[in-house]
This record gives C-alpha cells, sequence and structure tokens, in this order.
C-alpha cells in the first residue's frame, strides 16, 4: 500500500486550514469550511450538495510544512486519507433552497482542525475580500481570490439551479471576486479572516460580480444568535455614494448614473443620455443606517419622488468627443447627505489605484462599487464615427459595462478622475476622459465659469425674444406670424415665441403648421420639453392617437413622476389601447400622487364607464369589471383609511351581486357620492 505522510496541522491564521473540498460523487463538487469542529459542522452550498443524503469531504492535510494543494494528490490517496480521517464522509443535515445552504455533519473531523469564525459584523462596500475556493477548471484546490466588496443586500429573484430557484430570500454580499464553478461553498473573509459570506453564484452578464452569502444568512441558517453590531468608521467607499445618482432609472437600455460636483449639478455620459433634454434623477435611499442597493426600491418612481429622492433634471449641455453631459437638479432638491466630489488637479498616471460606482446590468444591485487601476493615459477616441476627436482619456482596468456608463471614477485620495464613458473593450478594458478634458468642458457648460459677454448675450436674445413674442400676441392675429417668427429666431428655445405662435396657427386653421412647431418644441430637448409632450399628448388623444399618446404621457413620467394630469390621462389611454391591467396600475400610481386622490379620479372612472358601455352595448361586465380592477387598485394606493376601507367594502358588497348590471350600479353609485 502507498504510504504517504500526514502533518499534523497546528491552529494558524491560514483560512485553508478551516475548508474542505465537497464531491458528490459522479454528480458535483464544491467547498465548503467548518463551523464547528466539536459538532463536526461544515457548511456548504446546497447546489453542491444536489439531491444526495451523504457525500465526500476532503479535508486539506500538509507536507513538508505546506499544505498539498495539488488535486491529483487527493484523489489518488484516498485510501491513506481515509485512514487518517482527511477524507471523510458527511451526513447532509439541513438544506434550505432559500438560502442556497446545506449543513453537513461529519463523520470525524482531525482535532487539530479549527473552524472558521463568522464575522460579527457586516462588510462595507469598498472592504478588502479573500476567498478560498475549489474551482472545477483549475488542477489546485484551496485556491485564493482577491477582491472588494461591490454592494450588499437581499437577493430578490435567486438565480436558476435544475428547474428551480434558489436564494430567493437571501441577504448576500456581491463581491469583485474572480470565481467559478466548484468555488461555490468557499468562504469569503475579511482582513481580520472572519468569514463575511459563502461564495455561491457568479453573475456572467455582469464582469466580476460574484454572489456570495452573507454571514448574517449563514447564522439564521445555523439557529446562531445575531452579534450586536459593533461601532464601524464610515468606509471610503462611502464617499462615492454619496457623490453617484442614477439617471433615468425605469429606462430599460442603460442603466445611467451621475456624479455630483456641486450641489445643483450632475456630470454625466452624453452617449449614455442619449438626446433627451430633461430627465428623471433618484438619489440613492437611506435606511436603517444603510444604503439601500437592492434594485427593487428604485422602480417605483412615484415612491422615490413621495420620499424627496428624486429630482427633475436638465441637460444644460453635452460633448460627444468627451462623453460628458452636464444636467441641472432642481434647486434644493439634492438631499442633505449626498456630498459632491472635488475634481482631481492632476491627470491620473498609469498604475495608480482607482474605485467606481456605476449601476451594471445583470445583478440585483445598484450603486455597485469596483476597484481596479490606470491602464493608460493619452489621446484616445471616446464616442463613434468618423468625425470623432481624440481626448485626453485614460484607459483604466474596471469591470464596467457600457451599458452603465457616467459613474465617477477615483483616486486613492477620493478627488475625481473620471466618468466612465459608453465606450468599453472586453478584458476590463474602460474609458474616461481626463481632470483636464472634464475642466475644460465645466468652463462652457457651467453658467457661472462661462466668460461674462457669454452669459449676457444668452440672456439678453432670451428677454428679447420673449418680450418680441408678448407684444407681438396683443396685436391682431393675421399680423402675429412674422414677429412671432421673428422671436424664434432670436431664441429658438424662448417659451413664449413657441407657446404664442402655436396657438395662433391654430386659431387661423392652420393644424398641420402648427403640430409642425409643436413638434419642434419637443425635439428641441429643452427645460420646456415636458411642456410641449404634454401639449401633444391631449392633442393626440383629442384624435385618438393612442400609442402617440402614452409615448408622450410616459416620456413625462420619466421625469415628472408626481405630474397628476399626466397619470390622469395615462389611464385613459391605457384603457382605449385595451391595457386594462397596467391601467389599473396607472390607477394605483394616480391615486398615490396626490392627497385627495381618490375623488380626483372617481369623475373620471364614471365617465370611463360610460364610453365602455357605448362602445360595448349590452355587455355591463365589461365596464363593471373595469371598476372593480380599477377601485381594487385605488384601494392600494389610497393613503387615507377611511376611503381605503370603503373602497374594499364596496368591493366585497359588489362580488355578491347577481347579474352584472347591478354591480356595476352598485360601483357607480359608490364613486358618485363625495368620501371623506
Amino acid at each position: 500500500m502507498f504510504a504517504i505522510l500526514l502533518a499534523v496541522a497546528v491552529a494558524s491564521p491560514d483560512p485553508v486550514a478551516g475548508c474542505v473540498w465537497v464531491r458528490a460523487e459522479n454528480d458535483t463538487s464544491g467547498s465548503g469550511f467548518v463551523v464547528d469542529a466539536k459538532k463536526r459542522w461544515i457548511v456548504t452550498c446546497r447546489h453542491v450538495v444536489g439531491d444526495r443524503d451523504r457525500v465526500d469531504v476532503f479535508i486539506p492535510w500538509s507536507r513538508d510544512g505546506r499544505f498539498v494543494v495539488e488535486k491529483a494528490s487527493y484523489l489518488a490517496n484516498r485510501d491513506s486519507l481515509r485512514e487518517t480521517n482527511r477524507l471523510v464522509s458527511a451526513k447532509v443535515i439541513r438544506k434550505s433552497d432559500e438560502a442556497d445552504l446545506a449543513l453537513l455533519e461529519a463523520d470525524a473531523i482531525p482535532e487539530s482542525v479549527t473552524a472558521l469564525s463568522l464575522a460579527p459584523r457586516e462588510p462595507r462596500v469598498g472592504d478588502s475580500l479573500r476567498a478560498v475556493g475549489c474551482r472545477n477548471d483549475l488542477d489546485t484546490l484551496f485556491n485564493r481570490s482577491f477582491g472588494t466588496v461591490r454592494q450588499s443586500g437581499r437577493l430578490v429573484n435567486g438565480y436558476p439551479w435544475r428547474g428551480k430557484k434558489l436564494a430567493t430570500a437571501a441577504d448576500v454580499v456581491l463581491a469583485q471576486l474572480p470565481i467559478e464553478e466548484g468555488d461555490s461553498g468557499g468562504p469569503t473573509l475579511d482582513d481580520a479572516g472572519e468569514v463575511v459570506g459563502m461564495i455561491s453564484a457568479l453573475r456572467r452578464q455582469a464582469p466580476l460580480a460574484a454572489v456570495a452569502i452573507s454571514a448574517r444568512q449563514i447564522r439564521r441558517f445555523l439557529n446562531v444568535e445575531e452579534p450586536k453590531p459593533a461601532p464601524t468608521n464610515p468606509a471610503a467607499a462611502e464617499a462615492l455614494t454619496r457623490a453617484t445618482v442614477w439617471l433615468r432609472p425605469t429606462a430599460t437600455d442603460v442603466h445611467l448614473a451621475g456624479v455630483l460636483i456641486d450641489s445643483r449639478h450632475v456630470l454625466t455620459s452624453a452617449c449614455g443620455l442619449g438626446p433627451v433634454g430633461v430627465v428623471g434623477i433618484t438619489f440613492p435611499l437611506r435606511e436603517n443606517g444603510r444604503w439601500v442597493g437592492e434594485r427593487e426600491p428604485y422602480r417605483d418612481a412615484v415612491g422615490l419622488a413621495l420620499r424627496k429622492s428624486w429630482s427633475r433634471g436638465v441637460v444644460l449641455a453635452r460633448d460627444p468627443h468627451r462623453d460628458l453631459a452636464l444636467v441641472a437638479l432642481e434647486e434644493g432638491s439634492c438631499p442633505a447627505e449626498m456630498k459632491p466630489l472635488l475634481l482631481a488637479a492632476n491627470d491620473p498616471r498609469p498604475g495608480d489605484a482607482i474605485r467606481a460606482v456605476s449601476h451594471p446590468g445583470g445583478v440585483e444591485f445598484a450603486w455597485v462599487h469596483s476597484s481596479g487601476a490606470v491602464r493608460q493615459v493619452g489621446r484616445l477616441a471616446l464616442a463613434d464615427g468618423e468625425a470623432t476627436v481624440k481626448v485626453g482619456a485614460s484607459l483604466v482596468q474596471l469591470p464596467a459595462q457600457a451599458a452603465s456608463p457616467g459613474g465617477p471614477i477615483v483616486d486613492d485620495r477620493g478627488e475625481l478622475v473620471g466618468v466612465l464613458s459608453m465606450r468599453e473593450s472586453n478584458q476590463q478594458a474602460g474609458y474616461a476622459a481626463t481632470p483636464a478634458e472634464i475642466a475644460t468642458f465645466l468652463d462652457t457648460a457651467l453658467p457661472d465659469r462661462r466668460p461674462a459677454w457669454k452669459s449676457f448675450t444668452t440672456r439678453l436674445a432670451n428677454e428679447f425674444a420673449n418680450s418680441l413674442a408678448h407684444r407681438a400676441n396683443e396685436r391682431p392675429l393675421e399680423e402675429r406670424e412674422w414677429l412671432l417668427r421673428c422671436a424664434l429666431l432670436l431664441d429658438e428655445d424662448a417659451f413664449s415665441p413657441r407657446s404664442f405662435l402655436w396657438n395662433t396657427l391654430m386659431k387661423l386653421g392652420r393644424v398641420e403648421e402648427a403640430e409642425a412647431v409643436l413638434d419642434r418644441g419637443v425635439e428641441r430637448d429643452t427645460n420646456t420639453q415636458t411642456t410641449w409632450l404634454g401639449v401633444r399628448a391631449v392633442r393626440r388623444m383629442i384624435r385618438k392617437e393612442w400609442r402617440g399618446a402614452r409615448g408622450d404621457l410616459e416620456r413625462i413620467l420619466e421625469v415628472t413622476p408626481l405630474d397628476a394630469n399626466a397619470r390622469r390621462y395615462l389611464v385613459r389611454t391605457l384603457l382605449e389601447l385595451n391595457k386594462d391591467d397596467e391601467a389599473a396600475a396607472a390607477v394605483k400610481d394616480a391615486v398615490r400622487v396626490q392627497v385627495d386622490g381618490y375623488r380626483f379620479l372617481a369623475a373620471d372612472l364614471l365617465e370611463q364607464a360610460a364610453d365602455l358601455e357605448k362602445k360595448f352595448p349590452g355587455a355591463p361586465a365589461i365596464p363593471a369589471d373595469w371598476l372593480t380592477k380599477a377601485l381594487a387598485a385605488a384601494a392600494k394606493g389610497e393613503s387615507n383609511d377611511t376611503r381605503r376601507t370603503a373602497c374594499e367594502a364596496i368591493l366585497k358588497a359588489a362580488t355578491f351581486a347577481k347579474e352584472d348590471a347591478t354591480r356595476l350600479k352598485i360601483l357607480r353609485e359608490f364613486l358618485a357620492r363625495p368620501l371623506r
């Protein structure tokens, strides 16, 4: 029999001593670690053990003072390892799909093995991490990986495994770690060598986005008492969160970040922003002493606006060559806890350490942090096209994504050295204009940094155009047009000339020309864009162009989610498009946006029911079904307990009606009477 020498392991800070290699022969393999040596308890991922009741566990052994890590050595010496309890059988005594955790009880564990300790506190964004795992594609075991915490929170959607979802209710840590299959179950440790999580999955849609089940979740699974959190100093990375916003959070194409450069202005990516003049912007939420990283709360624009975590942003300037855009926030909308970043005085150098924040696709989290380094600095093209001008730019090594530009990049002093560009290459190659290029852009984009003569002439043209328009509007109808068009030549973005010209052409019966003036107002991408969108939406509703009206209304609500009129109009528009469920959801939001929401909509619902009766004569079930859906949605959105209870009561009463006509009558009478 082949003999091997096994050295007795001694207590050491090396985490490998408490790690194991878990094998379900001919099925799966993964990693794990000892959490209680006396009880012989080992934790791993539920998907590692699969449907087996027992698995094999390899425990590290050493030779000549070092741990043996070659996979072949473990497989070739199983008999000797079993004799020394370095290869043991373990019973699966508990499993959880919701947490993707499994608890093993080993038949034996050598006395020299020391359990790994669960960290008493949650890791902070930006904290250093190291992981130990036994990935399948490598010839070695107990491999170390190094990275940082990118975000943490509840994993809402989980991840797929054998036709089911795992970890659908798990607290997780999102880490910047290069893990692969086989690493699942391995510990993720902080600088003190304590376990802050357990590797469980990899979000392949986002580079270097490893999911680790948190130590808190592991404690709950083991029924271990939660320790009281120790006081901690704010992480350096928190300054990045405090300075980062999310532009157009309801957009599905580009997850655009931005950075505060002062309390009124946000710097972002011009290519990611696209041809819009006004945008909705959300700030990070803070609850129970932590920044909310889960995306779910940010999908509710109405809720964000009601919590004053939303601002309307006006695009002041954009430079596609530098891939930079400047957006102005509404006065007083920036929360006090947000803190702008200072622009670095010098350009970064190759090798400089950097950090960044973005909202990458492929993960359930926003305000995701990453760390890396500057690869090179030079004259580079940041935009596409033959006419693109090369600018001073940094080539950076960061796990960023083209679908999540605009986030800040800072150096080790916490100063802004770049904004993530839309341009990106494989193997973590990102781009950003240098601080010098940013300063040049801001000199022309910020009104108070422009030359005095330029600001003066711009204001003078606007004031003269509006004054001329008001004078023209006092003249006879037939004499107004020429003066109003002259006013627009002075300043095409002035509101009064365009408004008066549109109104004049409508009164003259020149509808097509009036619509062209209106469309041009929408296209101009100025701070009056939402106003012109509202006018055009109403015009389209009058002409029964419901699809176009829906598009205009949704563009308005992307920027101003508390626009009560746009919410009302959207309900009607969706109903006309036979989108009853979406219309009901719009009713809920319409009720939420103002204090007296239910009474505000009651007349609309009655009118809609009457229209449905005319459209479908002899079918009272159709308007009755609509009112049922609408009132149920209104009850969910109603903040007044009395009105909400009344809605719920009448819906219950209506269900007992034997005929649809009776049900419709009950609902109509309820809507017709005032509720306090």
